[in-house]
């Protein structure tokens, strides 16, 4: 499989899923994601995309501290509605990860391993999304805004075309190494992850 080997360079999050362990798929708990299953969740790469891979990393940082993380654990409240903009995409992301999900999700063993009913749309929260741990209530609030690393001049005259399914050879090749090139700036920029996120 070909992809931007930048993709490869993204420090991977590492979760401990105790569901997992009892059921024998991973015996130690811990599970390993990376960008590119992220991608391949959503099925591309974009700076919406990226931004829930930083929300995710930094919000659980914030959560967890050096601790790692305890998937199925954590509450993901939008304020966005469902369809509203990207809303739906970043919580597909964020659901990847943590194992939140909303009422269709896996309803546990018992009154245990519950992942349903943790991912809400629509909330009344000063961001874009929070977090919180079911275990301490412990919340962190998070925005993101990656305006700090604009698309290339050309690139909105381009995405026009590109709807409408006229871009050239020469013009498709230039549109997807700069859309990938501006995703790119942003995962790997880290130093620039606090202009790009809002904490709270």
């Amino acid at each position: 499989m070909n992809y931007p080997d930048f993709f490869d360079r993204i420090s991977p999050i590492i979760m401990l899923d105790t569901l997992a362990q009892l059921l024998g798929a991973f015996p130690d708990g811990k599970t390993t994601y990376n960008y590119i299953d992220m991608v391949k969740l959503a099925g591309h790469s974009c700076p919406t995309v990226a931004g829930a891979w930083i929300m995710c990393d930094l919000g659980l940082k914030e959560l967890f501290g050096d601790d790692i993380p305890a998937r199925g654990n954590i509450k993901i409240e939008m304020a966005g509605a469902l369809d509203e903009g990207v809303t739906g995409v970043i919580a597909q992301c964020l659901s990847l990860i943590t194992g939140a999900a909303n009422e269709g999700g896996f309803k546990g063993l018992g009154p245990a391993y519950a992942r349903n009913n943790r991912l809400f749309f629509g909330c009344d929260i000063s961001g874009e999304i929070r977090l919180t741990r079911l275990d301490t209530n412990q919340s962190t609030t998070l925005s993101y805004d990656p305006s700090t690393i604009p698309f290339h001049p050309q690139m909105r005259p381009l995405m026009q075309k590109a709807g409408q399914g006229t871009l050239t050879a020469e013009e498709r090749a230039f549109f997807a190494d700069e859309w990938q090139n501006r995703v790119k700036k942003i995962l790997t920029q880290t130093d620039q992850w606090t202009q790009m996120v809002t904490i709270a």
